[in-house]
């Protein structure tokens, strides 16, 4: 992992550490992937939430690896930690640090800082809507290729909806822009209660690279099907 998503997972890492009850998932399940590798594998998630009176934390954290002998055809690793300033019920100030490695991309590592405004245009029992704005910072580093730095315009959206009293609709989308490269992240999932802590999560992510290196294909897709645990 580069120094520069070390440091910055170093800050967010110290202000989830404040001493409040931590909430998690843990997810264990089967991905299929298309795009720059074509597999079938299992995969591991862990998510972290934290909610004081001032302050919102998350962290989600996603590995899988697929080898056969000698041979691997999947290999990635993410980290994403995101602190939320509350400013009232619906708006907030964020910082977000993300860390991905994923060895079929063309990429070493992309590791990404950004600052900015959250603004909770729905917020319902049942249903939510957030969106985010800000600036930020974008480490690429190319395999076999030069670095490259740039600064980006981010912006945000999450969506949740509980549509019943034991399914929920999560869905969320990314947009990082900057004058070298635009990187897109969209996501969505079904979870359904199964019975106390356990659940059934069933989605698809998506990530489009607009400018990716020599031989390599600009969407990756990973369609899963998980078993999470909530503590």
């Amino acid at each position: 992992m580069s120094r520069f998503s070390v440091g910055c997972c170093s800050l967010l890492a110290c202000a989830i550490s404040i001493a409040e009850p931590i909430k998690g998932e843990a997810e264990l399940g089967f991905v299929t992937k298309e795009g720059n590798s074509e597999t079938q594998t299992i995969n591991a998630k862990l998510h972290l939430t934290k909610d004081t009176l001032g302050w919102a934390h998350q962290g989600h954290f996603t590995a899988f690896n697929n080898a056969s002998g000698d041979e691997t055809t999947a290999e990635k690793y993410t980290i994403a930690l995101q602190s939320d300033r509350k400013l009232d019920e619906r708006a907030s100030l964020y910082m977000v640090v993300t860390h991905e490695e994923d060895h079929f991309s063309g990429f070493d590592y992309q590791s990404t800082i950004g600052v900015g405004y959250g603004y909770k245009l729905m917020d319902e029992d049942d249903r939510s809507l957030t969106l985010e704005a800000g600036p930020g910072y974008r480490v690429n580093a190319v395999s076999d290729g030069e670095t490259q730095n740039e600064v980006t315009l981010r912006l945000g959206e999450i969506y949740s909806w509980k549509f019943s009293e034991t399914a929920e609709l999560n869905q969320h989308l990314t947009i990082e822009s900057g004058d070298l490269n635009t990187i897109s992240n969209l996501g969505a999932s079904v979870k359904s209660a199964l019975t106390g802590s356990l659940a059934l999560k069933v989605g698809v992510d998506i990530k489009y690279t607009d400018k990716v290196p020599a031989g390599r294909k600009d969407t990756d897709t990973e369609t899963y099907a998980t078993i999470s645990y909530a503590f």
